[in-house]
């Protein structure tokens, strides 16, 4: 099978590795011909991260790398990007942008987009490729990996109008979040189908990278981070030191905290498997709970057997959770003591996939959904 991919996220050993990463390498694995396309940048990235453009523009940028057999991963580079903000004005600016910049595909991605049995798309700016993509290939199946409410993620009005536009034209939705399936299923055919994790990454044996005695938390990811929670639960317990990865803290970084940056995801796996409980300091709404089925680092913590310290917010399905209020938790040592007097337990992990079992399960829907199509086809008065 041809499949091709829209992504925001880019492929270099240096960054961490998300839900999609491993999903297209395990298609690449089960002999699957895959394409990636990361968008969201131009040339103005040179200005936010000179070191990520320079990765990408290296080998990446307008054209595709074969990262691994089968596995073609490119970077999409253009003069200038659409790109939403938190500003009005600017999201005023941008709206013209978008309907350029998402109007135009590059020559070098259109024969792969051409043959490809299935485009899949995942929030935010890679949506506003849909119309030129299915232009393209209408033949293909267009499906959309949902994860995210476009508001969590911070994608600008016009996104949020355009999946609105266009949700019902997808062939199929698959989402990890029941909460999000409840707005999707009345509008195209959709699947739930929870995320997976690295097991094999988590299964390797590693040595602690902590001192002996010493108690140690891991923070990973910076989607919503609430870096006042984290500096509250270090003021509160100055013997446990916080492992920082991927977010950053905007002043001074706490005397019983670490700041490591992004690093490549083995890189975190010692930090996450001999931790004494996990972090996921989610600076959350009501609306934002459907997080507690799409995060990785739940997944990942539970896989590990680690208790996790995150807003009471999110439902305690798997019995590791040690909430505290968003608005005005009091008694930040009682959490932490909390956390660091709840067993560790396999219990935590029962039911957790593994990327191959995900990848597998996709592609399993996609043979579903041709065979749904093929019979409706048949059964049709036009073509009977």
């Amino acid at each position: 099978m041809q499949l091709f991919k829209w992504t925001a996220q880019p492929f270099l050993p240096s960054t961490r590795k998300v839900s999609t990463h491993f999903i297209v390498e395990e298609w690449a694995r089960a002999g699957h011909d895959v394409h990636v396309a990361t968008v969201g940048l131009s040339l103005l990235s040179k200005l936010k991260d000179k070191g990520l453009y320079e990765a990408l523009a290296e080998d990446q940028k307008n054209r595709f790398l074969e990262l691994a057999p089968g596995l073609y991963v490119s970077a999409y580079i253009p003069p200038l990007h659409a790109f939403s903000s938190r500003n009005r004005l600017l999201n005023l600016l941008n709206r013209p942008i978008f309907k350029v910049y998402g109007g135009h595909i590059p020559e070098y991605l259109r024969a792969s987009l051409a043959a490809a049995d299935a485009v899949f798309f995942e929030p935010g700016t890679c949506l506003c490729f849909f119309h030129a993509a299915r232009q393209i290939n209408p033949h293909a199946a267009f499906v959309y990996i949902k994860r995210d409410w476009l508001t969590t993620i911070g994608a600008g009005p016009y996104l949020q109008e355009l999946e609105k536009e266009i949700l019902s034209e997808f062939d199929l939705v698959i989402t990890p979040s029941s909460v999000i399936a409840e707005t999707t299923s009345g509008l195209c055919r959709t699947q739930i189908l929870p995320q997976g994790i690295d097991k094999a990454a988590l299964d390797e044996p590693v040595h602690s990278p902590y001192a002996a005695g010493t108690k140690n938390a891991v923070s990973i990811g910076n989607m919503l981070f609430d870096e006042n929670a984290v500096r509250a639960m270090a003021a509160a317990s100055r013997d446990v030191t916080y492992h920082i990865f991927g977010a950053r803290f905007g002043g001074a970084v706490p005397e019983n905290a670490v700041q490591h940056g992004e690093k490549p995801f083995k890189e975190l796996v010692p930090f996450i498997r001999h931790a004494d409980f996990g972090v996921a300091p989610y600076k959350m709404r009501k609306e934002d709970v459907y997080l507690a089925e799409t995060s990785l680092k739940f997944l990942q913590y539970a896989y590990c057997r680690l208790p996790v310290v995150t807003p009471d917010l999110i439902p305690n399905t798997r019995g590791n959770l040690v909430g505290y209020s968003v608005m005005d938790e009091k008694d930040w040592r009682g959490t932490i003591a909390a956390a660091l007097s709840l067993p560790k337990s396999d219990d935590y992990s029962a039911g957790i996939f593994g990327w191959d079992e995900v990848s597998a399960r996709i592609v399993e829907c996609l043979q579903s959904l041709a065979k749904t199509n093929r019979t409706a086809r048949k059964t049709s008065p036009e073509i009977a």
